[in-house]
Formats: C-alpha cells, structure tokens, sequence
C-alpha cells in the first residue's frame, strides 16, 4: 500500500507540472492572489478503503462482543440449523475467520474551504462510507469417529457498518497558476462508526449475532422483547492530503486526489491508531452566491 501511495504522489506531482508548463501563461498576479479570498463549497465522491484491522469484529469469534456460539447454543436455532444442514446429530464450528477484511466502498460527502488568498484556506469536509466485511466460518457436520472424508460446510458471516466523518484542517495549493497546482492539506478527524449488521448465514437463513433479545434466549412465537443495541462509537485521529487542482474557470474547479486518515474506530474496548485510506474527486464552486471575489 506504502508503494502505492507513493506512486499515486508521484503521478498527481508529474501531472500537475506538465499541465503548469502547458498553461504557464495563466498566472494570478500577487494582488490578485492576496484578493482572492471567500468561500468554496461543493461535493466530494471516490473509494474508500478502510483498514481490516476491525474487520474482525464480525468474525464471531469466541470472545467477540458479538458471538457464533450465541447462535449454536439455542435450542430453537441449532433445531434450525439442523434441518437446513440436514444433519442428524451433531454440527460444530472447526475455524473461524482468520483475516476478515473490508470490502472497498463508495463514500462522498460536501466540502466547505474559506480562502485566504488563493494558495490557502481552512476545510470542513463530511462524508461517508458504508462498509462491508464478508468471511466464512466452516463447521463439521456429524463427525465420524472411523476414517473418512469429514463434512465440511462453510457459512458466511457478514457485517456491516456506516462510517460519519468529519476532517478540518488547513489546504495550500502551490504556486500562482490558475489552471492546475499541486494541493496539500492536513488537520484533525473524528468520525463516528455505527453496526448495522452482524449476521451468520445458514443456507438462506440469517441470524443476528448481535444480542438484541438482551440476556434472555430466544423463543420462537412469543411476543419476545428486542432491544435496540448500539454498537461503535466515537473516533478521533488526524489526516493527510494530496492532490491536484483544476480550475475550469473562476467559478468551478475539480480536485482529485487522495485522504489519509490516522485514527481510531470504536469497535473495540481499547481502539488503536490505523491508516484509512480515501480516494476522491471533489468539485468546487465560488462566487455563485456573490461572495467575494
């Protein structure tokens, strides 16, 4: 990933130097460029590519908030589960997920700079990102004691989660051209990471991992109380940018270019720092509403 990221550095600095040469005539003046201040606003879209180090709280490990076992150990369920599989004594789970990762996910989001003058301003961006983590858990079905091929099925385990965030910091564009400049940004984030799904999946059966009966089990056809569980929280980290700016004209300019995030999810008890990673296209307007110009 770290070579990657070079690479993509690498490339938005070469792009933004040729197209300099190639527009080099279109300067601001340093008068103009002290002006040039007021507000920017507009939408921001790319990938998002989450770290997998949470990832695993949806595995349903023993010892995870939210449990296999929780499934296998009601009666009403494992009754289930053995008509699905069409086992006749015993099924058990043999290995769970060992490395659970993210699926890459859309995000987008709306972004607010105030410039001061044309290379720098302040930024608030929000956006969001729906995340999805699949793996598979394997389970033996009626274990024999002589030798023969074990029955082995593999059930998916799936969770899904909604990330908020909210980055504000400061950007600079480089050098006095209006048409493209390299832009790097910096400052602080917090986001805020919501569960919406820890499921298991037994044929096309799902059952939730999460305790939403409480400490009580379940029992079928009762008027059974279910509890609204909130499972994340709040984060806090900092973030890096890097990208190219685009103007079009005085009013409208594209910005493609990348996020790092160094920060904490909570999903666990003693969330760490981890790299997340946003890849995105931004287009900005100003001096629509009459701001300044």
């Amino acid at each position: 990933m770290g070579k990657n990221i070079r690479l993509l550095v690498s490339l938005l600095y070469i792009s933004a130097l040729c197209i300099h040469d190639t527009f080099a005539q279109q300067l601001y003046g340093k008068e103009e460029c002290k002006n040039r201040s007021g507000f920017e606003y507009g939408g921001t879209g790319g990938i998002y590519l989450a770290n997998d180090k949470t990832a695993d709280f949806y595995s349903g490990k023993p010892g995870n908030e939210n449990d296999v076992n929780y499934v296998f150990s009601n009666f009403y369920w494992y009754e289930e589960i053995r008509k699905l599989l069409n086992f006749y004594d015993t099924v058990f789970v043999r290995e769970y997920p060992e490395k659970m990762g993210y699926s890459p996910a859309f995000s987008f989001g709306l972004f607010v700079k105030y410039d001061l003058n044309c290379n720098t301003g302040f930024i608030l961006q929000f956006y969001y990102a729906k995340l999805k983590a699949n793996d598979y858990v394997s389970v033996e079905v009626d274990p024999k004691e002589y030798l023969t091929e074990p029955d082995i099925r593999l059930l998916p385990v799936k969770g899904v989660e909604e990330r908020n965030m909210i980055d504000f910091g400061i950007n600079h564009a480089f050098g006095l051209n209006k048409t493209a400049r390299l832009t790097l940004g910096g400052g602080i984030s917090m986001n805020n990471t919501l569960v919406k799904e820890n499921s298991l999946y037994v044929e096309d059966k799902k059952y939730n991992l999460i305790r939403v009966y409480g400490n009580r089990p379940y029992i079928p056809n009762t008027n059974q109380q279910t509890y609204d569980i909130r499972q994340g929280g709040i984060g806090f980290g900092v973030f890096g940018s890097a990208g190219v700016r685009l103007e079009f004209s005085p009013s409208i300019a594209v910005e493609p270019g990348f996020t790092v995030h160094y920060m904490t999810v909570n999903l666990k008890e003693k969330p760490g720092f981890s790299p997340q990673f946003n890849f995105y296209v931004r287009l900005l307007f100003r001096d629509l509403l009459n701001f300044s110009n």
